[in-house]
């Protein structure tokens, strides 16, 4: 899906809810659908004025077409979340979008494996979220560091989602890192179609390896500081391997979603 002319949308701020520990969960209602993809997202103004100057790019959490309401999932990680995360009920929202490239879906069969890292978790929630609507399988595993860093089981039943959890200090779910309960899932269970990713570079690279080393499909969504958000000022370029050399790509308009095996992780 290519990018189409920025898309400028007036949205009230209808929730600002705080989920576990420094993430928020922001519930939108848009002027008329947005008609995202899972793995695309959006850019949001954080203020009037031009303090700060750019947008903040998030993924898109949950649309709600019908409705007319987004979801956002935001973890404080500097100035600009921390604002985003101040928003209060009732407040107009400025964004930008959607924009990018999604996780390739929907006409697969097979059983997918959707793999996040912390707050990596927020776009496949969606992707989830749309296969259980179509019957599509899947098996959700999501990675934090403790029980206190995930959100409660609670969260996910909107949508009759039931993710494998993993923490690195065993508090919740399996002791380990999520690239470890990946591996222990395609010990004990059958190969899936295909692997979705999206979390920090050293979780993505592991599991592009993983995927690599059995033949399956893995598809990874990057995180990156995004200007423009179109492809123009390529500040979010990122090196690929293409025919034994290296190419660069622009995040925000050849992804966020890329083919794993292509990847430069070592980069």
């Amino acid at each position: 899906m290519e990018n189409k002319a920025q898309i400028a949308h007036r949205c009230l701020l209808l929730e600002n809810k705080a989920v576990t520990g420094d993430w928020f969960l922001l519930t939108l209602q848009a002027p008329l659908p947005l008609q995202a993809r899972p793995g695309q997202f959006v850019q949001l103004r954080l203020g009037p004025g031009t303090d700060p100057l750019l947008r903040r790019p998030f993924s898109i959490h949950h649309e709600d077409s019908i409705a007319g309401r987004l979801r956002l999932l935001v973890r404080v990680a500097g100035a600009g979340t921390a604002r985003v995360a101040a928003f209060v009920a009732g407040q107009e929202i400025d964004l930008l979008g959607p924009f990018g490239q999604g996780f390739p879906y929907p006409e697969e069969k097979a059983k997918a494996l959707l793999v996040g890292g912390g707050i990596g978790m927020a776009p496949l929630y969606f992707l989830a979220a749309q296969r259980r609507r179509e019957g599509l399988p899947f098996d959700f595993l999501i990675g934090g560091r403790s029980a206190a860093s995930l959100p409660a089981d609670a969260y996910f039943r909107e949508h009759r989602l039931e993710p494998s959890l993993a923490t690195e200090d065993g508090s919740r779910g399996f002791r380990g890192t999520v690239t470890a309960l990946l591996e222990h899932r395609l010990l004990t269970g059958p190969q899936p179609g295909r692997i979705h990713a999206c979390g920090p570079l050293p979780m993505l690279a592991r599991v592009a390896e993983i995927g690599r080393a059995r033949g399956i499909p893995t598809h990874v969504s990057l995180e990156s500081r995004l200007a423009c958000a179109v492809g123009a000022c390529l500040g979010c370029a990122f090196p690929f391997h293409r025919d034994g050399a290296v190419e660069y790509r622009r995040v925000c308009r050849d992804g966020p979603v890329f083919n794993g095996e292509e990847v430069c992780f070592e980069s």
